[in-house]
């Protein structure tokens, strides 16, 4: 996204429904002060109310579209995406928000999601072992770890799917993530622009003044020092970077 305002494609700072053609935020009293933009939404300050994970999907049933999810309507299964505060008022973390700008991203770049992501942040970074492939392909499966419960067991099935590929749909190994970190943090500094600039990756650890996250990224005094952070929980996965 920040690639994207970078090139005068986005502002952090207009009205979502500005740039969305497949599918508009509802208009209501939570957003007729303050509209729903980008720099809430990737805050998760956006007042977007879903409550919810995305449990993914079976490999053997149907997977729903963006506008089905946002929607709630089946095969979904979760509920509505819903602004229900006004934005960059409160802080709660909200995938249906993350996939509100995934649909936001393919209807203004006109190009899908994975092919998106692989030209303007994995292939720049080297992240040559990452996709955002749902359902995972058999060449990439061979590569996989399957999915455990909290207990240590094995899960029925090895992995699920999720349409929600930025929220939820990243395949990728530890290595692959540290280059991701490797690239924000020279970029902070000033020693690397393969995908930012220092001024747009400082959006990235630059609080938004409500709540624990930046751009994109959470971020936390311990110490001296300021780190970073986002985790991860999926089906049968855990991550944190």
């Amino acid at each position: 996204v920040l690639k994207a305002v970078q090139d005068g494609r986005l502002s952090l700072d207009e009205d979502v429904n500005k740039y969305l053609v497949t599918w508009k935020v509802p208009s209501s009293d939570a957003t007729a002060k303050q509209p729903v933009t980008l720099r809430s939404l990737l805050s998760h300050t956006s007042g977007t109310d879903d409550g919810f994970g995305f449990p993914g999907y079976d490999p053997e049933t149907a997977v729903p579209t963006l506008t089905q999810i946002l929607n709630g309507e089946k095969p979904s299964n979760v509920g509505q995406v819903l602004v229900k505060r006004q934005p960059l008022t409160t802080f709660k973390y909200s995938g249906g928000g993350i996939t509100l700008v995934q649909l936001l991203m393919t209807d203004v770049l006109k190009r899908p999601f994975p092919e998106l992501m692989h030209a303007t942040v994995l292939t720049p970074i080297g992240m040559t072992r990452s996709a955002y492939e749902q359902p995972l392909s058999a060449a990439r499966d061979k590569n996989a770890a399957r999915g455990h419960d909290r207990g240590g067991s094995a899960r029925a099935v090895k992995w699920h799917v999720y349409p929600e590929l930025a929220a939820a749909g990243l395949w990728t190994t530890a290595g692959d993530l540290a280059r991701f970190g490797i690239e924000l943090q020279k970029s902070l500094q000033g020693r690397s622009n393969r995908v930012l600039s220092r001024a747009m990756a400082n959006e990235m650890a630059t609080p938004v003044g409500v709540g624990p996250f930046a751009i994109g990224m959470q971020i936390a005094k311990m110490g001296e020092g300021w780190y970073l952070s986002h985790g991860g929980s999926n089906w049968g996965f855990q991550c944190l970077l």
